[in-house]
């Protein structure tokens, strides 16, 4: 307890910030969860029936970290209406905005935390995902997870939370369809600190409980692939059937064309056909990608970079990974552009508290408009729309 009231009388502004970007994004999470459409998908209805506790998670254990929490929600519900067959994933999207914001603060500062954070949780994208019962939610989580994890690995070699931590998300990762191809590489990247933190904790039962946290769940995951190809082909990202080379093609171009000119006609998880970007993240994205590829030496750019190009192979191949995988991805760039865009301005005014406040009150206007359009977009436009009402009609 001593040395925890320092550390909170030291912290205490970051900590509120915390908790009422917590309250304010969960509440925009909750805000007509349940009633918001007239029912739920179909999609929604066979993510909510899957078979769930121990003999569920034993049969199928892909999607375990989802799948955990709609257990434990609906043992004590059991008659779950719309609101409850959707918080699970209402839950996770909380959880990745929480991650996501550590990754930035982690690269970029408050400021732009703050800013890239709010566009992130507002995006349209975003809030269709997370307040949907699917499983595409957990890519939201899972990539700025992973990329969390190195970036601690990296400055807190040494410290028991983040050396216990990190083998516990990996094996919770591993569970994740197609992430597999992105943990091996990350581990392959992270090998030195990893060693370092494992010189660091010496004693036999500290490596034991890094050991027993690392491979707690493969006694799960191992059987389950073992006993079906099917589940085998799924956990690594694949389709069951390899589409046509042209076909591959042409799903390799749409992620692109999705991201920037026309959405994907997904009336589930998208309103029309609208690109998935605006045009102010659209901007700050351009922004990071120059600002990457003046950094192309830099690890975190071979990093996103490595995402990017095995990402959209494996939604190229259509299987169970989609477009939400990159998603992250494409608003680190967003954060990049941002901070380089401020950075500049205030280089340009370094004493001038008119200029400056100028500089940042621009931004923060063009957030503002961003956060405005993709709120309407999906509280109001996607709801009325005459497919989404066709889409989701089944009651429970």
């Amino acid at each position: 307890m001593k040395n925890v009231l320092p550390i909170l009388r030291t912290h205490w502004r970051l900590l509120a910030s915390i908790i009422l970007g917590v309250v304010v994004v969960g509440g925009l999470l909750t805000y007509r969860l349940g009633s918001l459409t007239g029912g739920l998908a179909a999609g929604e209805l066979s993510v909510a029936g899957a078979p769930l506790g121990w003999q569920g998670l034993y049969h199928q254990p892909l999607y375990l970290p989802l799948k955990i929490v709609q257990s434990i929600i609906f043992f004590f519900i059991a008659d779950h209406n719309q609101l409850i067959t959707r918080l699970p994933n209402m839950l996770f999207g909380l959880l990745s905005v929480i991650t996501f914001a550590g990754l930035i603060r982690s690269f970029h500062g408050n400021r732009t935390t703050l800013l890239t954070v709010t566009l992130f949780a507002t995006s349209s994208w975003f809030l269709h995902v997370s307040r949907l019962a699917s499983y595409d939610v957990l890519y939201l989580w899972a990539v700025p997870l992973l990329l969390l994890g190195y970036s601690l690995r990296q400055r807190y070699e040494q410290s028991a939370l983040v050396f216990y931590g990190s083998a516990l998300s990996v094996s919770l990762l591993l569970f994740v369809p197609g992430l597999v191809w992105l943990i091996v590489p990350m581990i392959i990247l992270s090998r030195h600190d990893i060693l370092d933190g494992w010189a660091a904790h010496r004693a036999w039962w500290q490596r034991l409980m890094y050991g027993l946290l690392g491979l707690l769940w493969l006694p799960l995951l191992l059987p389950a692939l073992v006993r079906s190809g099917a589940e085998f082909r799924l956990w690594l990202g694949l389709p069951a059937v390899f589409p046509a080379l042209t076909t591959f093609g042409k799903q390799l171009g749409a992620v692109p064309i999705h991201l920037l000119i026309r959405g994907p006609a997904y009336p589930e998880l998208w309103l029309g056909r609208l690109p998935i970007l605006d045009v102010v993240t659209l901007a700050f994205v351009i922004a990071g990608g120059y600002f990457y590829a003046r950094h192309w030496r830099a690890q975190r750019t071979r990093q996103l970079l490595l995402i990017l190009i095995i990402g959209t192979i494996l939604i190229g191949l259509g299987g169970p990974v989609g477009i939400s995988l990159l998603i992250p991805v494409v608003f680190l760039s967003a954060a990049a552009g941002m901070n380089s865009l401020l950075k500049s301005w205030l280089r340009v005014f370094p004493h001038n508290p008119i200029a400056r406040g100028l500089g940042i009150g621009l931004l923060s206007v063009a957030v503002a408009v961003s956060c405005t359009y993709n709120l309407r977009a999906y509280f109001v436009a996607w709801p009325h729309n005459v497919t989404t009402e066709t889409v989701f009609h089944y009651r429970r």
